[in-house]
C-alpha cells in the first residue's frame, strides 16, 4: 500500500496505538510514548531455557510480558494486528544479527485450531511470523503443524499446560538437516513451544529456535 492510500485511509480510519489506544500517525505502528515504555521489558538474553529438558536449541524473544506489553499483546488477541506488525519487525533484528538463527530454513508459526481461527478470523502468531519471514527472507510455512481442539492455554495452570501440549501434531514430511524458527506471541511455560519443537525433531529438523513475541520472566532473569 503506497502512502498516498495509506494517509487518504487514515482520515477516515484514524490509526491507534496498540498499546493505549491514542491516535497515531498513519505509519506508525506503536506510539513513541509507549515505544519508551516498553524498552524497559526488552528480552536481553537469547539462550535463556524456560523448562529442563527442551527440545529447541535457542530462544530470543521480543519483550518481557508484563506492563504494557500485556496490551499490545491484547490488542493483538482482540482484532487489532499493528503490535504482531511491530513485534515481528522487533524480533527481525535480532534474528538479523544472530549468525546462527539468521541462517534458518523456513520459519513456522505456532498453530491454532481451526475453530478458533474462525472465531477470530487469523493467527496471531502467523501475522508476527509473516512480518519476519518479509524482513529476514526466510521461508513461512503453515502445512507443516496442526492443532486439534483444545482448552485455551492462558485459562490453565502449568500441569494442565503440559497436558494439554498433546492437541499439536505434524505433517508426516522429512525435515531432516533442516533449521527451523518456531514463532508465538507470548511465551508463559513454553510447553507449546516445547512440544512443537519435539514434533519438528522427531521428523529429523536438526535445529529448531524459539522466536517469541513476549516471553513471562524466568526467577532467575
Amino acid at each position: 500500500m503506497n502512502k498516498a492510500v495509506s494517509y487518504i485511509l487514515d482520515l477516515f480510519f484514524p490509526n491507534r496505538c496498540p498499546v493505549c489506544r491514542s491516535f497515531t500517525e498513519y505509519n506508525e505502528l506503536v506510539c513513541e510514548k509507549c515505544m519508551k515504555k516498553l524498552e524497559k521489558y526488552t528480552f536481553e538474553s537469547i539462550d535463556a531455557l524456560p523448562i529442563t529438558g527442551a527440545f529447541y536449541d535457542r530462544k530470543l524473544a521480543g519483550y518481557y510480558y508484563e506492563n504494557e506489553v500485556k496490551n499490545g499483546i491484547y490488542s493483538l488477541k482482540d482484532g487489532h494486528k499493528e503490535f504482531g506488525y511491530y513485534l515481528g519487525n522487533i524480533i527481525s533484528e535480532k534474528i538479523i544479527c544472530d549468525e546462527t538463527i539468521s541462517k534458518a530454513d523456513c520459519i513456522i508459526p505456532v498453530p491454532m485450531s481451526a475453530k478458533s481461527f474462525r472465531l477470530r478470523g487469523y493467527n496471531q502468531a502467523a501475522v508476527i511470523a509473516e512480518t519476519i519471514s518479509t524482513i529476514t527472507g526466510i521461508k513461512m510455512m503453515t502445512d507443516i503443524l496442526y492443532k486439534h481442539e483444545s482448552k485455551v492455554q492462558h485459562s490453565l495452570n502449568m500441569t494442565q499446560r503440559m497436558e494439554n501440549v498433546s492437541a499439536y501434531s505434524i505433517k508426516n514430511t522429512d525435515l531432516s538437516g533442516r533449521k527451523i524458527i518456531i514463532c508465538d506471541d507470548v511465551c508463559t511455560t513454553g510447553s507449546t513451544i516445547n512440544r512443537c519443537a519435539e514434533l519438528l525433531k522427531s521428523m529429523g529438523a536438526a535445529e529448531v529456535y524459539a522466536a517469541v513475541g513476549t516471553t513471562t520472566k524466568l526467577k532467575k532473569e
